[in-house]
């Protein structure tokens, strides 16, 4: 049926009342088609819509173009052997359940964990990445990405909003889904504070500002007086810079503030066993511009893997400070999902407030399977070689850039620039 001939058949009057969602739509996309922001999705490379009947693996296809784009920093999500590395494990876990015809294997979860897509395997999952080989926590819990898990963490924390009012204080860098998160949150815009990128000092005096409104408003303390939180990540992907964990964790302490870390940018390139990469010296690293970075503790205990993240590298898994940490499974595990580290009493918390968990169909068993066996790669020895490899890449990447800065800078010398 047409629109006039609804019109018709509802006898509604030529001019309607209200205005038309779809026109308002178009109006905003024909902004940003002028204003030369409008997103698209881009065409994807001949070599992609190749012959999937050949015999060669689509993920090892290659095309003309260099990848400077994603966040496949290891190279796993594209690997021909991780690819079968997962379907030899996805087959011996189905394995499991041959000739049963009561308990059949799903594809789907069928349900959120609260109901019917808990399961054994996700719960030796998250053992698994708690575990102290892996992030080292109490307890850890799956989202479906790294966004839920942000969102799940921001958006239901028991803010108080009056007797000496609670906190959160943000770096101004941080990403979306934090930002966001706070901004779902059930706390009053006002108590929501930024500080200057990476500044430590910077951070101290918002939360001296902090200290002192609270003192202003309510003489409570302790257990009865207001929370802080400060949001940060440890590895900010625009520009690749890493957070001073250590000074930001123990300057929470001092004023009893605690400290969330998105490590999406960390997990799978930095561990214990390569957190020299995180220091520069004389121009060797890609992180030789920034002096903050924290001076990462002896590895102390054999038993910790590398590619855990700056947190592993570092040694701050235990911080008192440390409220949790987000481990995001889209960037260097190369496959989806994401985890929540933290305390027994957080993981409950989440399950019980955690509304994107809570109302979200759980990852299927194959997606499971996927994150156990990136994270058997990331830390063992295809890991290692890996990283090393990817450190090699971002040091003749730089060396290859500063020559021909340095060439350009000759040819044009009223040029001002810097590489960061």
């Amino acid at each position: 049926m047409s629109n006039s001939t609804y019109a018709t058949a509802f006898n509604r009057s030529e001019t309607p009342i209200f205005a038309s969602i779809e026109t308002r739509l178009k109006e905003h996309l024909d902004r940003r088609t002028h204003e030369g922001s409008l997103r698209s999705l881009m065409p994807l490379p001949a070599s992609a819509d190749a012959d999937t009947s050949s015999k060669k693996n689509p993920l090892t296809l290659q095309s003309a173009l260099v990848d400077f784009a994603s966040n496949d920093y290891l190279g796993l999500a594209r690997c021909s052997d991780q690819h079968s590395k997962v379907e030899s494990a996805y087959r011996e876990f189905l394995s499991r359940y041959e000739g049963s015809k009561t308990n059949p294997p799903v594809l789907g979860a069928t349900g959120s964990r609260l109901l019917s897509g808990d399961s054994s395997l996700a719960r030796t999952l998250e053992a698994y990445l708690a575990s102290p080989s892996v992030h080292d926590r109490e307890a850890a819990l799956i989202f479906n990405s790294g966004y839920d898990a942000n969102l799940s963490i921001l958006s239901s924390l028991p803010y108080r909003n009056e007797n000496g009012s609670d906190a959160i204080i943000v770096d101004e860098l941080v990403h979306n889904s934090l930002v966001m998160g706070v901004r779902m949150s059930r706390l009053d815009p006002k108590n929501v504070f930024l500080f200057r990128h990476n500044d430590v000092e910077d951070m101290k005096r918002v939360l001296k500002n902090v200290c002192q409104l609270s003192k202003k408003s309510t003489s409570a303390i302790a257990s009865s007086g207001p929370s802080v939180l400060i949001v940060v990540e440890s590895v900010y992907s625009m520009d690749g810079d890493i957070a001073p964990i250590k000074r930001i964790l123990d300057s929470a302490y001092e004023m009893g503030a605690t400290v969330m870390i998105d490590e999406a940018h960390g997990l799978g390139v930095f561990g214990r066993t390569n957190s020299q990469n995180m220091i520069l010296e004389d121009g060797t690293d890609v992180f030789s511009k920034i002096n903050s970075i924290d001076k990462p503790y002896k590895n102390e205990n054999t038993r910790k893997s590398g590619g855990t993240g700056v947190l592993g590298a570092l040694n701050l898994e235990h911080h008192p400070a440390l409220f949790c940490s987000v481990h995001t499974f889209g960037k260097a595990a190369g496959c989806h999902g994401a985890v929540v580290a933290g305390s027994s009493n957080l993981i409950s918390y989440l399950v019980n407030y955690a509304r994107p968990f809570v109302y979200s169909t759980a990852l299927p068993p194959h997606s499971l399977v996927t994150i156990h066996e990136s994270y058997e790669s990331m830390l063992g020895i295809e890991g290692e070689r890996r990283r090393k490899r990817v450190f090699q890449l971002v040091k003749l990447f730089r060396q290859k850039m500063l020559a021909g800065l340095c060439e350009l800078k000759d040819k044009a010398p009223s040029l001002e620039f810097e590489l960061l």
